[in-house]
């Protein structure tokens, strides 16, 4: 069955072998006057201009400085108003900084739908860049449109993410012949892990 186009950003899909399972979310701020929204799974870096801070990453290629994680919401503030969760930041002046909660353990896996052409089984064991897209939607959870570039296949160590598997489900996603398929893939270059070449 052909894939139907479907962006959700980098969902969490489990753990790499050998490592034990973190299920805890790290905690990053975003800076009150930030004003570009962060969405429900948008791969995020910190920010050299912002100090402590953290926004979303648009180097989907190469980072020198590696990624810090995927983006699982934040408490946010608005202005005149009182604290509350939401999946996303919706990239408005807040009344405080905001609390991001972060999957940033080093041996998390992820789903995650390619840009368009359908990334192959030979990619497994090499590195993988990403499309930031058109940034994401308020409507149902806030979900991200980030999604892997099967352009951007690569054995550089400094590529954010490595491809793990193909997506291993039935239905949408699981036809790697055809476009938009899923893949599972890891962190191969962030804060934890430092990039390593692919096997092309």
């Amino acid at each position: 069955m052909a894939n139907t186009q479907a962006q959700f950003g980098f969902a969490h899909f489990g753990y790499q072998p050998g490592g034990a399972p973190d299920y805890q979310l790290s905690k990053y701020a975003i800076q009150s006057s930030y004003a570009t929204a962060i969405f429900f799974g948008d791969v995020v870096q910190k920010s050299a201009n912002l100090g402590p801070y953290i926004q979303p990453c648009a180097s989907g290629s190469s980072n020198a400085t590696g990624i810090v994680g995927i983006f699982q919401g934040c408490t946010y503030t608005p202005k005149g108003g009182v604290p509350g969760w939401l999946p996303w930041y919706p990239g408005a002046a807040a009344g405080a900084d905001s609390t991001a909660y972060v999957i940033d353990a080093p041996n998390a896996l992820f789903k995650v739908a390619a840009l368009l052409t359908a990334v192959p089984a030979t990619a497994i064991g090499n590195n993988i860049g990403f499309s930031t897209g058109a940034g994401g939607t308020t409507v149902g959870g806030g979900f991200s449109t980030y999604t892997i570039d099967q352009n951007a296949i690569s054995s550089a160590p400094l590529i954010p993410f490595k491809v793990i598997s193909l997506y291993p489900g039935l239905g949408n996603g699981s036809d790697p012949t055809t476009n938009y398929n899923w893949v599972i893939v890891g962190f191969n270059n962030m804060v934890y892990r430092q990039g390593n070449t692919g096997i092309i």
